[in-house]
């Protein structure tokens, strides 16, 4: 009997002995449920400078781990998500939700040095020639309503995710539409409406285009 042939007896198997009828796999897939559940609340120094950085491919939670070693603490914003298969199997699994984004809180220039000389760092990000620093109140926010620890309960602080997700002069590109795979800058931002005008290369020249949060991501 072949490798598959056996595979597809043993699922019969296991499906005959719960009382269930053997299904198909895409019947399995159907069937898996995803939801989110409530982690521990982080609680970030509020005594840190805090930078955004991005990492290179693959590195975020290897460099999250070696800086915090180091004692330079690090926030990469995770969601946990529980998946249950078919078979009534639970597993958790830390689902990114910035990509390649990690935020360092540094005490001083000696620790800037030690991040931007790490292997899996690619850049530190700077505006106008200053580095993007976020508030440790901001960034709290942000932590707390990822992890369902905001004071508006499972949602959050709302604002403190629009702000630090997108702000203005921010290279993000289209997701979703007929736009989708253009790339702009972040000219405007309504919060009211979670909408941002970002300024998009079309036809040799930029044109402003309103988009909602949910059609754009960091580029």
């Amino acid at each position: 009997m072949s490798g598959k042939k056996r595979r597809i007896a043993r699922r019969r198997r296991e499906a005959l002995a719960h009382d269930r009828p053997p299904a198909a796999r895409t019947a399995e897939i159907r069937r898996r449920r995803r939801r989110r559940i409530r982690p521990a609340r982080i609680v970030l120094a509020a005594d840190r400078v805090w930078l955004v950085a991005e990492t290179k491919p693959r590195w975020a939670a290897r460099t999250a781990r070696d800086l915090d070693d180091a004692g330079i603490p690090t926030f990469e914003p995770r969601e946990e998500i529980e998946l249950t298969s078919a078979q009534g199997r639970h597993r958790t699994v830390r689902v990114p939700l910035l990509h390649r984004t990690l935020f360092v809180g540094l005490r001083d220039d000696d620790d800037l040095v030690r991040v931007e000389g790490h292997p899996g760092i690619a850049r530190v990000l700077f505006r106008d020639g200053r580095a993007v620093v976020v508030a440790p109140a901001v960034l709290q926010g942000f932590a707390d309503a990822i992890t369902g620890h905001g004071s508006g309960g499972e949602g959050g602080d709302a604002e403190a995710v629009t702000a630090l997700l997108f702000a203005l002069g921010d290279d993000v590109r289209v997701t979703a539409g007929p736009l989708a795979a253009l790339r702009g800058t972040v000219e405007g931002i309504d919060p009211a409406r979670r909408r941002y005008r970002v300024a998009l290369s079309l036809f040799g020249r930029e044109t402003p285009v309103l988009l909602d949060e949910d059609r754009v991501a960091r580029d």
